[in-house]
């Protein structure tokens, strides 16, 4: 490795004039249809939930244990996939969870019975895991500095397009009974996304790591405005790992900062209620005198916010920065959950806080926390860092799925100014402890983490 090369990735450049050859934006946009798939197969259940009960007769411990295998087929997956990542490109991984979201989305549609059915979800859980770990780090690793945060961000969008188009496709079939239809259409976009990544490069950071410069070359060339950025992006990548031991030594020791500050945003994302807007927003609306379509609006409005908002953020990620994005969305979060607390019952001022709580969420803590998890990890721990991350959000999305309503039952409506304090509380931790890292390369980002571990642990950098 060379001392200018070294020097590359130390050293801030401007990226904001970079150009962004037209190739990315297509592949980008193939890669989200991983979050695409995620959502709608999330959200598909909630259509066809009722007409399962109708035509299957499932009783209440059979309708929870449906919709919530898709959540536990997802945490072997990413354990395998983690492991599996070591030897196989982020876009091979992306192309099995690509042949078991079609697969699965067939065996959903021409399941007879529940277990059957079941089984299907479990298995569709396998590719959402293997999706949303490296769905994000293969677009965090293909795209421009000066436009990650709008391309990584696609993630996310995707996810609650998924969601709202899984709710319309529901609501269409209502009236026919077609639950068969509202799970199978899943398999439309699976087969695009497959084509997509079988056509779509492999990552170039991943091929450095096997050794494989020349062919990281070659896809860096094609990815990149000029041949000239393309060589300093490829310098800055080995400089990168030149300083890095990997593995999960790493993971504990000099990338415990990074994973510290992800683990708490994984905390804050969840534990400031977005999924207790999403069960409680039917409520809200079914008291508000709105009548049976009370549903309907509460499953549009929510997916329409979410949509809204996370578009709104995308052309601004990069412009206005992840953490002032963060603060304007725990901000938001904070007031509209005092809105709740002090008035659960009230209306249209309750759906009005409902609406402004999704759209904070959706405009920062959604596709922003996504954004950084790849963002601030080391390459070499990229993979299993994220995996870290994504099982504990898996995880902590479980426990408060369980605990919630609990919660709700026994202390009211209290249960939401306690998620006003949590959001109060991230804001502090996000303006604190969390580092703008728009407009820097991720190997400027690791530049900045290994210069705050030498400034904190002066021995320890001597020694390395």
């Amino acid at each position: 490795m060379t001392e200018s090369s070294d020097t590359a990735v130390d050293i801030a450049r401007d990226h904001s004039r970079e150009p962004i050859p037209g190739k990315v934006i297509l592949i980008a946009v193939l890669a989200g249809f991983s979050g695409l798939l995620y959502g709608y197969d999330s959200g598909a259940i909630s259509g066809a939930l009722p007409l399962l009960i109708d035509q299957m007769g499932l009783n209440v411990g059979e309708q929870g244990l449906i919709t919530s295998l898709l959540l536990w087929g997802a945490l072997p997956s990413i354990i395998g996939a983690t492991v599996a990542a070591k030897r196989f490109d982020r876009r091979h991984l992306l192309i099995v969870a690509a042949v078991i979201f079609l697969v699965g989305s067939l065996a959903c549609a021409i399941a007879p019975n529940p277990v059957v059915l079941g089984a299907a979800r479990f298995f569709l859980g396998l590719g959402v895991g293997i999706a949303n770990m490296f769905g994000l780090i293969y677009l965090s690793e293909l795209s421009p500095t000066r436009i990650r945060g709008l391309l990584t961000g696609l993630y996310q969008l995707a996810v609650n397009f998924g969601i709202l188009a899984a709710y319309i496709v529901g609501d269409a079939f209502q009236t026919s009974g077609g639950w068969e239809w509202i799970l199978g259409i899943g398999a439309l976009p699976a087969v695009i996304f497959l084509v997509g990544m079988v056509l779509a490069p492999a990552s170039p950071r991943w091929l450095i790591t096997r050794g494989r410069d020349d062919d990281a070359r070659k896809v860096l060339k094609s990815l990149r405005g000029t041949e000239e950025i393309a060589r300093m992006e490829f310098n800055d990548i080995k400089a990168s790992l030149a300083k890095q031991e990997g593995g999960i030594g790493m993971v504990l020791h000099s990338a415990r900062r990074p994973m510290i500050v992800l683990l708490i945003l994984t905390f804050f994302q969840v534990f400031t209620g977005i999924n207790a807007v999403v069960y409680y927003a039917p409520i809200i609306f079914a008291e508000s005198g709105m009548g049976a379509n009370a549903g309907a609006y509460a499953n549009y409005g929510v997916g329409i916010a979410l949509v809204l908002s996370t578009a709104i953020a995308l052309p601004i990620i990069d412009k206005l920065g992840r953490v002032k994005l963060l603060a304007i969305s725990m901000i938001g979060q904070a007031i509209a959950m005092v809105g709740l607390w002090l008035l659960p019952d009230a209306g249209w001022i309750s759906i009005f806080a409902v609406f402004i709580y999704t759209f904070a969420f959706g405009i920062g803590m959604g596709p922003v926390f996504w954004l950084l998890v790849p963002e601030v990890l080391p390459l070499s721990i990229r993979a299993i860092g994220t995996g870290i991350i994504t099982f504990a959000q898996y995880l902590f999305n479980a426990v408060f799925s369980w605990a919630f309503p609990v919660a709700l039952d026994a202390i009211g409506s209290i249960v939401f100014f306690i998620f006003a304090l949590l959001s109060a509380a991230a804001l502090w931790f996000v303006l604190a402890r969390v580092p703008e890292t728009s407009n820097k390369s991720l190997e400027e980002i690791e530049a900045y983490w290994r210069t705050e571990r030498a400034a904190k642990h002066p021995e320890s950098s001597i020694r390395n």
